[in-house]
């Protein structure tokens, strides 16, 4: 059996979505062939309220909920926008979960890279969490990267930086500009009387 991590069963997800949304049949919406149109393609399939869980040998392998799901092929893309809330992508693996929500994904379905952008938090099982504005994951490098300002915390510690790159599980991060640390403060530890 082939170990895939957190990122590569995500890109497997789209690449599962595409390839459902695709055997679907004609588009969901379509735009006349002789209408002049400016700007992206209009998406060949759209789709709202979408939950999509992948299980392997009976174990959540992925989950993600979005309120519209569109994909054009002829743009190259599938997007995933926030409607009421917003879109949330889990993916599981064997050292827990990590957990982002967004505005907004884009998938590129030629690189299989995967934008989020707008409010990006990101939290692993094991205690960090991550804030930007967006945030990328490369396919070929399989690390996540952004050039915005981003805000990490484990625990107590709190660090801020521009510009970051770092392992899909969230377990190594590099900032690389205006790095700035603080140690909030932890709990204090109750007073003990002395035995007289």
């Amino acid at each position: 059996m082939w170990a895939l991590n957190p990122i590569s069963r995500l890109v497997g997800l789209f690449a599962v979505l595409v390839s459902v949304l695709i055997s679907l049949g004609p588009p969901r919406t379509a735009v006349a062939a002789d209408s002049p149109r400016s700007g992206p393609p209009a998406p060949e399939i759209a789709l709202q309220q979408v939950h999509m869980v992948e299980t392997r040998d009976g174990s959540t392998v992925w989950e993600v909920r979005a309120d519209r799901v569109e994909v054009s092929e002829r743009g190259g893309v599938t997007v995933l926008s926030r409607g009421a809330r917003p879109i949330e992508i889990a993916v599981y693996s064997s050292r827990g979960r990590v957990t982002c929500i967004a505005n907004r994904a884009v998938l590129d379905l030629k690189s299989k890279d995967v934008e989020l952008s707008g409010a990006v938090v990101a939290q692993s099982d094991q205690g960090m969490e991550l804030k930007t504005e967006s945030l990328k994951w490369i396919a070929a490098s399989r690390r996540l990267h952004s050039s915005q300002a981003v805000t990490i915390t484990r625990g107590a510690l709190v660090s801020q930086g521009k510009g970051m790159e770092a392992e899909t599980d969230l377990e190594r991060v590099r900032l690389f500009q205006n790095i700035t640390s603080q140690l909030g403060s932890v709990p204090a530890v109750t007073k003990r009387s002395r035995p007289r």
